[in-house]
């Protein structure tokens, strides 16, 4: 399997395990998701089947899409992360009923797993336009 294949399958990986993760959190644990997690969803949720696709079919010049929803759900994850370290600062999303500032795990927000999410993949998105160009 040759590199460029290699950071689309672990851009894959990586969406689908936050995915399948997400909705752990709220399916199996129960754990209502407030207007900003539901907004990081949105930029997550495509790239499992986006980037499956792209793997299956090979496809390395999903690299612009996967980087755009990523760049943006970092934004997202961001903001949340901000909304729960300084409540007073921001009141854009966190109203009832369920406020943004809840921490259901606060030794590892679910924000903080979600840009990580975000950020390897835009990582990896970088090495792949990298790669796609190399080829030509």
């Amino acid at each position: 399997m040759n590199r460029g294949l290699l950071l689309l399958a672990f851009s894959w990986v990586v969406a689908l395990v936050a995915t399948l993760g997400s909705l752990y959190y709220s399916e199996v644990r129960l754990f209502l998701p407030c207007e900003l997690c539901w907004y990081q969803r949105i930029f997550m949720y495509p790239q499992a089947v986006l980037l499956g696709l792209a793997l299956w079919r090979q496809d390395l010049a999903v690299w612009p899409y996967s980087l755009a929803l990523s760049l943006v759900g970092a934004g997202f994850s961001t903001l949340h992360l901000l909304e729960q370290r300084f409540p007073d600062l921001f009141t854009l999303a966190c109203k009832p009923p369920v406020p943004c500032n809840v921490e259901y795990i606060p030794q590892f927000p679910i924000p903080l797993q979600a840009l990580i999410a975000f950020i390897l993949i835009a990582l990896s998105m970088g090495l792949l336009a990298r790669e796609a160009r190399q080829r030509g």
